[in-house]
């Protein structure tokens, strides 16, 4: 077998969703909550030109009148998957760069507000997920439940691993007499073994040591997935408010998508119209929470081009002007080659 060195794509950094909500009061200012994708993202592009026909008599051929265009629809496809984020990116969290406002001014305590459903607390006051896992986990018939499985892996030859009965207590929240009279006997053979002789406090040092650094890994493990399932849950959600508006005060609708995807789509402004969100059932559930350890995404987009109806500006021009209605001029005669508002610059 061979080691595969694979360079990292950064694709979280270069592929990703910008959601942007305006804040009520606030003017043109926005509320601004990155989606990264972890995992390839599929993108299907259309766009329709519409024509007025004409048909002549005795030509034989139509003649047309150009009347524009529909937006371009952009169909998204992409994975969620719980065992991926927990495996390459366990050290993501609400504050990185998932919660960003546009507003220059004074408004950290709206951003609070809007950041504080799904807010993790490690503490387990407000995290939906260590809410979730710890009603399940520490009732009587689940507890039960795991003793029966730690008795029938013991004498059916299977065995289990001190240090898997360990965390499987400790997950669950059992206490177990028995558990250290186990470890005794565990470092009393290799001590008879190895012929190393150590006194009392020693030895309890090390049985006591063995029990807390296997507890105390399950809980900054179980610690690590809540934090990530809060962070899937809010995701979730988020794409669920893509299509409503602002309940309070209606005159503030969607948000504005914004889609980067590398050089093919760049800061492309979409409203989303369409959604579904599916699960691979294949892939099994959190037993926690009973989340869905892959969701699959569908995203149907259309691109808003409005800006301040005025010329496109790829380059140099404020963030308005560059969202300007592009035609072909914008490809053949134009800096950027290209009809995207997004720059490399920018």
């Amino acid at each position: 077998m061979t080691n595969r060195h694979i360079v990292d794509r950064n694709l979280p950094e270069r592929s990703k969703l910008m959601f942007y909500f305006p804040i009520p009061t606030a003017g043109d200012r926005y509320y601004t909550v990155q989606m990264p994708f972890f995992e390839n993202v599929s993108i299907q592009e259309s766009k329709r030109a519409r024509y007025q026909k004409y048909s002549l008599i005795s030509r034989s051929s139509n003649l047309y009148s150009y009347l524009g265009a529909d937006s371009r629809v952009l169909n998204l496809k992409f994975n969620i998957s719980l065992p991926h984020l927990l495996e390459e990116h366990p050290n993501i969290n609400f504050d990185d760069n998932k919660y960003i406002t546009y507003d220059k001014e004074n408004v950290e305590a709206q951003k609070e507000k809007f950041k504080e459903p799904y807010k993790p607390d490690l503490g387990g006051l407000k995290s939906m997920a260590s809410i979730l896992g710890i009603e399940y986990t520490t009732t009587e018939e689940v507890q039960n439940s795991v003793r029966q499985v730690i008795n029938s892996l013991t004498t059916s030859g299977t065995g289990v691993t001190l240090e898997e009965k360990t965390r499987l207590l400790a997950r669950y929240g059992i206490k177990d007499n028995d558990l250290k009279l186990e470890v005794f006997q565990e470092y009393a053979e290799k001590q008879i073994k190895t012929e190393e002789v150590l006194n009392p406090i020693t030895f309890a040092i090390k049985v006591f040591g063995a029990i807390n650094q296997a507890t105390l890994g399950y809980k900054k493990d179980q610690q690590v997935k809540y934090r990530i399932i809060d962070l899937i849950i809010y995701w979730t959600n988020i794409i669920r408010s893509s299509v409503v508006n602002y309940s309070k005060n209606p005159i503030y609708g969607p948000p504005i998508i914004r889609l980067n995807h590398g050089i093919m789509y760049q800061n492309i402004p979409c409203i989303c119209t369409n959604y579904s969100i599916n699960h691979n059932e294949a892939a099994g559930y959190d037993i926690d929470t009973l989340l869905p350890r892959q969701l699959t995404v569908n995203l149907k987009l259309e691109e808003l081009r409005a800006g301040d109806f005025g010329d496109f500006i790829p380059k140099g021009g404020n963030p308005i002007e560059r969202d300007n209605l592009a035609g072909w001029e914008a490809v053949v005669l134009g800096e950027t080659n290209s009809m995207d508002p997004g720059y490399p610059k920018y």
